[in-house]
């Protein structure tokens, strides 16, 4: 249905009614309606990172409209291609006042399609001017899935950056595991057991990598909050308790790490930051943290996933306690009984020395120390 509405007036007029309202031949006084939707004679093809739209020769010379007097989003949009009966305006969207907003999950593009009510002269040299002015609102709307499951091989790395640096945050899920299955919340660990962050992107495309970037842990639910233990940074492992499996391979990666070993925590939360790399060429979206060489591929956007929490396991909390005041005491009572058996023991042996008596038991004849006289006459 086509809607229609007047300059001078809020209220609308018909579809029989605007059809009927034809111009005379030379120029009128009458103000031109304004049309805010043409039906079917319009339709519109949203792709990412451009809008194209289709409309029907006759509805141009249904209401004397020219052709050079479309417009798509600003005055230098003009008609860019179309066939015998219907002409075509694209537009990037990086072009003509688009605009996008977005939120958590979607996109929305929009722009307007106008024309101009210049008169001009018709080829039988009458002066003519259009019975309607177009101002239609064109409105694309995508998931941030379809996005970034585009395939982008005919578009340059800008145009790519522009569209992922427009739409906002995408969405990533942050899955904590062990080995092979996932860990439900409030999971207890030891600090000898793995675990696995798995990062991934719901995407098809083969050209969009996800990088884990960074990934640190911290007490609370705030990523910012607090003392924050970072064991992966620019890709690569800080401690020897962490070990990268898959980076930059395919939209999920994965890093291993024996959290509670290093992690002074009994709660933890793990957050990681991610960037969506576009693989174009010879360029990679791996790094080699061993020789340290950098990615060389484009990195188009960034993105942010946060799970736990996690809890440290009982026996270990039970050592702990037993570390610190419970084992203080026990160490002070071993200290103390043994000073108390040593000093025990010598007493008693100065004890049974002093009880007995000192006795010279040397069977050696003593020499006796006195002078001889002789009395015989």
């Amino acid at each position: 249905m086509i809607q229609l509405l007047k300059h001078n007036k809020d209220e609308g007029i018909s579809l029989a009614q605007a059809f009927s309202t034809r111009l005379p031949t030379t120029t009128s006084a009458m103000k031109p309606a304004t049309v805010t939707s043409v039906g079917g004679a319009l339709s519109e093809q949203c792709r990412v990172a451009a809008i194209t739209v289709t409309l029907a020769k006759d509805f141009l010379l249904d209401y004397n409209i020219q052709e050079n007097s479309l417009y798509l989003g600003l005055m230098g949009c003009r008609i860019n291609g179309g066939n015998s009966t219907h002409v075509q305006l694209t537009v990037a969207w990086n072009e003509c006042a688009i605009q996008l907003i977005h939120n958590e999950s979607h996109c929305m593009a929009s722009v307007t399609l106008f024309s101009t009510v210049d008169p001009y002269t018709s080829p039988n040299g009458t002066v003519e001017v259009p019975t309607v002015m177009l101002q239609v609102p064109i409105m694309c709307t995508y998931s941030k899935e379809m996005l970034i499951s585009a395939d982008f091989g005919s578009m340059g790395y800008d145009a790519v950056k522009d569209v992922f640096g427009r739409v906002g945050a995408l969405p990533v899920l942050l899955q904590l595991m062990n080995s092979s299955a996932g860990l439900p919340l409030n999971h207890r660990l030891s600090s000898q057991q793995d675990l696995v962050l798995e990062v991934s992107i719901n995407s098809t495309s083969e050209q969009i990598k996800l990088i884990i970037n960074k990934c640190w842990a911290t007490s609370t639910q705030d990523p910012e909050g607090g003392h924050s233990y970072t064991f992966l940074e620019n890709s690569c492992a800080l401690n020897s308790y962490t070990q990268v499996l898959m980076n930059g391979n395919s939209t999920t990666s994965r890093v291993a790490v024996r959290i509670f070993s290093f992690v002074n925590l009994t709660v933890v939360y793990l957050h990681c930051q991610v960037q969506l790399c576009i693989e174009m060429g010879l360029n990679t979206c791996t790094a080699d943290c061993l020789q340290r060489t950098a990615r060389t591929a484009n990195t188009v956007g960034r993105a942010f996933g946060s799970s736990g929490p996690l809890l440290k396991s009982d026996e270990e909390l039970g050592m702990e306690t037993l570390d610190t005041p419970y084992v203080a005491g026990i160490s002070c009572l071993g200290i103390g009984l043994s000073l108390f058996f040593i000093i025990g023991f010598f007493c008693l042996f100065y004890y049974q020395r002093n009880r007995i008596g000192h006795h010279n038991f040397n069977v050696k004849p003593k020499q006796e120390n006195f002078t001889y006289i002789d009395i015989n006459p």
